[in-house]
């Protein structure tokens, strides 16, 4: 699909055609479409390949040869907010080719982030940089809900992980580090990026609105503070678990040693009379048996009120 859209000072995001348009927006193209796309402005031929991936490289590059006056390339990776799927599904990268006169754009199959951006952006969006600078802003504030949201999983887990060592609290562990591990080196990444693309480029320049600047690089520093603090975090929680389970399989082992103690001593009686040879106490009374019973359950008793006193805790 391939919307055209004019980008203007004075109306800011207008639908167009594509004769007049500024900004292509490409989503969930046929073969035959990226390869006309590609031909008609000299692009890479790999250019498009890895939108659909999670793990495709946020970078900055220079476009040369095409028919673009001035065009490079810009990827960075959106989150979207459907939490009921895995995170490699919810991270998708976009796709910016920068030019003087032309602003192209592709995301990945089913994305909304489109028409979120219009939803808060629309009218504000006057140019190819501001359009690229609120995305990049917008991208930020997802992961910065998204890193909120797996705080409230990490106080749940600290909590369980005092409690109980549970399979389903463990898989939420697991899938929770899962989380923190894409989150992490997506944003390793695009930090290199966004820092050539203020350093390396005029894009700072011909944007022109430093608050709009600071502003996503608030959001990039808390985005990045927090992730490494939760990873710490997830860290604790984990060694907790960890050290929950050994302290409850030596809660265990000293049961069992002593349920295996308490079992020995009627067997270590039974044993010395049950001896085949001559001499033992009681060898012809029909009462011994019970007696020797008696006897070995009496010694069992007592060693298990002995142990029974004894504090595993400590």
């Amino acid at each position: 699909m391939i919307n055209y859209y004019q980008l203007s000072e004075s109306n800011g995001i207008k639908k167009s055609d594509e004769a007049n348009g500024n900004w292509m927006a490409l989503q969930d193209l046929t073969q035959g479409e990226q390869e006309e796309i590609i031909e008609r402005f000299q692009l890479p031929n790999d250019i498009f390949q890895g939108v659909e991936q999670a793990e495709e490289v946020s970078r900055l590059e220079r476009l040369d040869g095409t028919k673009l006056k001035d065009a490079y390339i810009l990827v960075v990776t959106n989150l979207s907010s459907e939490t009921d799927h895995r995170i490699e599904k919810r991270l998708e990268p976009l796709i910016f080719i920068l030019s003087d006169t032309m602003l192209i754009t592709h995301v990945k199959k089913k994305s909304e982030f489109i028409d979120r951006l219009f939803e808060k952006y629309r009218d504000k969006t006057t140019s190819f940089e501001k359009l690229v600078a609120y995305v990049i802003m917008m991208v930020y504030s997802h992961y910065i809900a998204e890193l909120l949201r797996i705080k409230e999983n990490i106080d749940e887990l600290d909590q369980a992980a005092r409690k109980t060592t549970k399979n389903d609290e463990l898989f939420k562990l697991a899938d929770t580090e899962r989380d923190v591990v894409y989150i992490d080196h997506t944003l390793k990444g695009q930090t290199k990026t966004l820092k050539d693309l203020w350093e390396k480029t005029d894009f700072a320049e011909e944007l022109n609105d430093p608050k709009l600047i600071y502003d996503i690089e608030f959001r990039q520093q808390r985005a990045e503070q927090l992730i490494e603090i939760y990873r710490d975090l997830l860290e604790t929680v984990g060694g907790l678990f960890s050290d929950m389970m050994d302290n409850n399989l030596n809660h265990l082992m000293k049961y069992l040693d002593s349920a295996a103690l308490i079992i020995s001593i009627p067997a270590l009686v039974t044993g010395i009379w049950g001896m085949n040879t001559g001499g033992i106490p009681g060898e012809g009374s029909n009462l011994a048996f019970f007696l020797v019973l008696g006897l070995a359950a009496i010694l069992s008793v007592l060693a298990a009120y002995h142990l029974s006193k004894k504090d595993y805790s400590k």
